[in-house]
Parts: C-alpha cells; structure tokens; sequence
C-alpha cells in the first residue's frame, strides 16, 4: 500500500467515525429537547392547575417552604 492509499484509508476511517459521532450526538441532542418538551408542558400543566385554585397554590407553597427547611 503506497503513502497516498494510506492518507486516504486514514481521512476515510477519520470521517466515517467522525459522522458516527456526530450522529449520536444529534440523536440525543433530539431526545433531550423531547424530553425538554414534555416536561415543559408538565410544569405549564401544574401551574395553570395551582393558578386556578388560590387554596390550593397556598397549600403548594406552604408545602415548598417547609421542604426547602429541610
């Protein structure tokens, strides 16, 4: 095998695992922003519910106040 067969094998194996990680970090980079999604839309969910009854989001802080103590 000459230099120039070398140089090319070399930048080939380079690239391919190159786009193999790129890949794999574009998959999760996608599945976190679902999850970032979803959990997003969960908090909106439970603060409309809290927004929507004053005893309850009363209730909710004074619960977070006596966590955040402990």
């Amino acid at each position: 095998m000459n230099t120039v067969d070398k140089i090319v094998s070399e930048l080939s194996q380079t690239l391919a695992n190159a786009i193999v990680e790129a890949s794999k970090y574009k998959v999760l980079y996608e599945e976190v922003s679902e999850e970032y999604k979803r959990v997003n839309e969960l908090l909106s969910k439970f603060n409309d519910v809290l927004d929507s009854d004053k005893d309850l989001k009363d209730l909710f802080d004074e619960a977070a106040q006596k966590l955040e103590k402990e």
